[in-house]
């Protein structure tokens, strides 16, 4: 927004500084400028945002650039994304933000959509959600939990890496593949929870997950890709009625 502009907005409005806003999108208002119609003088300053309405990769790109080290609390479940997709970093390197809460219609986690978002303790997948992309949460180093939903089917490269604080993760039903290093040196981590289904593991999908405890292979788990559980302890027990792999002395052998 030309700066002229704003700061006659802002003068004309005589609004102060508010801590937690509701932004309304439109046709020709940014959030930005709804921002400062909400009461906002320095809206790169608010930490707490609702925002109703249509959202452009410009609203984002705001949050981004000018945001990433004021906004702590973010809730879209009312906005509306455009082709219900979060766009490409578009919340790469927020630091601050520790919750928010997407739409139930998004279908896909682009690339880097939160990489570095060191706050984030704890996040849910929405049901919508079929893809989390690559490096979608690379080194959220203080996410401690996730909530993968039963619509995603798949988990892509480096999705959850260098995530050093999480202690477990749930592969549901629904995922067929989980790709490279998808969750490389989660060193945290102690126990993988795979699911009675067939679920490809790709090359080094664990690699340096130092922590784990106790991890099961089903039966149907037929495809596990190179150094998938590479530098890891032997903590593995496969099911007896595997055709490809078996366990001994808590490693997984090929039969």
């Amino acid at each position: 927004m030309n700066e002229s502009v704003l700061q006659r907005v802002k003068g004309f409005l005589n609004m102060t500084q508010s801590d937690s806003i509701t932004a309304k999108l439109s046709p020709g208002i940014g959030l930005e400028l709804a921002l400062v119609f909400a009461g906002a003088t320095e809206p790169e300053l608010v930490s707490k945002i609702i925002v109703n309405g249509h959202t452009t990769r410009a609203d984002f790109k705001y949050i981004r650039k000018k945001m990433s080290a004021s906004l702590k609390e973010l809730d879209l479940s009312k906005a509306v994304i455009d082709d219900d997709k979060l766009p490409s970093k578009a919340f790469d390197r927020c630091i601050v933000l520790s919750s928010i809460v997407l739409p139930d219609t998004i279908v896909e986690i682009r690339k880097k959509t939160f990489s570095f978002c060191k706050s984030l303790t704890s996040f849910k997948i929405p049901d919508s959600v079929v893809i989390i992309g690559d490096l979608a949460f690379y080194r959220c180093t203080g996410l401690t939990s996730v909530e993968i939903s039963d619509s995603v089917v798949e988990i892509c490269f480096r999705a959850f890496a260098d995530c050093t604080a999480l202690t477990s993760v749930t592969i549901p039903e629904s995922v067929v593949k989980i790709k490279s290093a998808a969750f490389g040196n989660c060193s945290s981590l102690t126990q993988i929870n795979f699911p009675e289904a067939e679920v490809e593991i790709g090359n080094y999908a664990f690699i340096d997950c130092s922590g784990l405890t106790s991890v099961n292979i089903p039966k149907q788990i037929i495809k596990i890709g190179e150094g998938a559980f590479e530098n890891c302890p032997p903590v593995f027990t496969v099911h007896p009625d595997n055709p490809v792999f078996y366990s001994e002395n808590g490693e997984i052998k090929r039969k």
